[in-house]
């Protein structure tokens, strides 16, 4: 039986308002005057098996309820199976609602292509993840396709993002945990091969790509989206180049700690966002100097704190 809510023009409903990503979405949509329902941990989006407050008059749903790293996928089976029960609750109430929203997942672009595909990855690379984080982004990706006759899908397969308010957890965000030792003075712990190279693409620009993509529902113009996107910078770098660039942003020497590499860490792989731009005219504009030298700047307890600009009520 479908619920009938009459669509709301405009409203996006955000769940996980309050983390990392999400928190930088919901400034970036207020800015825009967009009107949003927003959803966490302390209000979940399904109620009995429908869709809480405007859930189900949204236009596009994002789903940044993103709880798990490389280490925790790895460690955790429990936590995969959680958040893939709530993405599986999120969709199976609103397919009760009387419109098909346009779902955006965050993906992972390093971890679910094949290590053995060439980079850059594009979206037609084949998929074959080499570790239970890959596996487990796989899942909700095909979990989200599964539904594609209730809701519009669209997966986004981020590369590394990073910036303000990126808490440093075990297993994820290297540069995070760079960050946070710098400003700390401690040393810097380099896993596995220094040369291994990742895309890093600034909090900043992504979440202006998911505006973007909001603004193109908005305007009626849903048909035109892909329903799989990279979005990263493009451009490799490896961790030795990272660590240069932090010695040059701090203008010092580091005291650098070479570890083991772990099991869940992935050769070099970056994207291919060729189909953003031609799509949606998107690219990354932070470069990675700048994204660094600001973070820096920040004191070093606003580092990693939680980036938190409105309640979510």
């Amino acid at each position: 039986m479908r619920v009938v809510r009459a669509v709301r023009p405009g409203m996006a409903a955000v769940i996980g308002a309050t983390g990392f990503l999400g928190s930088r979405l919901v400034t970036e949509l207020s800015a825009a005057g967009r009107p949003m329902a927003l959803f966490n941990r302390a209000r979940p989006p399904v109620v009995g098996g429908r869709p809480a407050g405007e859930l189900g008059a949204a236009e596009t749903v994002f789903f940044l309820a993103a709880g798990l790293n490389p280490m925790l996928a790895a460690r955790s089976p429990a936590h995969v199976a959680e958040e893939h029960s709530l993405l599986a609750e999120v969709l199976r109430a609103l397919t009760r609602t009387s419109h098909r929203p346009l779902v955006v997942l965050a993906s992972s672009g390093g971890a679910v292509y094949s290590p053995r595909a060439v980079p850059p990855y594009r979206e037609s690379s084949p998929v074959d993840p080499s570790s239970a984080y890959g596996h487990a982004k796989l899942r909700l990706e095909r979990l989200l396709f599964a539904h594609s006759g209730a809701i519009r899908p669209l997966v986004l397969r981020l590369g590394n993002v990073y910036g303000p308010g990126q808490h440093p957890r075990r297993g994820y965000g290297v540069l995070a945990h760079w960050l946070t030792a710098v400003a700390r003075g401690e040393p810097v712990r380099v896993f596995g091969d220094p040369s291994v190279a990742r895309d890093y693409v600034h909090v900043d620009d992504v979440t202006r790509l998911l505006a973007i993509v909001h603004s193109t529902v908005a305007s009626g113009l849903q048909a035109n989206l892909p329903t799989v996107l990279n979005v990263g910078s493009g451009r490799p770098t490896s961790l030795a180049h990272l660590l240069t660039i932090l010695r040059e942003a701090t203008d010092r020497d580091l005291t650098v700690l070479q570890e083991d590499s772990r099991p869940f860490d992935r050769q070099s792989n970056w994207l291919d966002p060729t189909l953003a731009q031609r799509t949606l005219g998107w690219s990354a504009r932070i470069e990675l100097r700048d994204g660094v030298r600001r973070l820096l700047e920040l004191p070093v307890d606003l580092l990693s704190a939680p980036y938190a600009p409105r309640e979510v009520s």
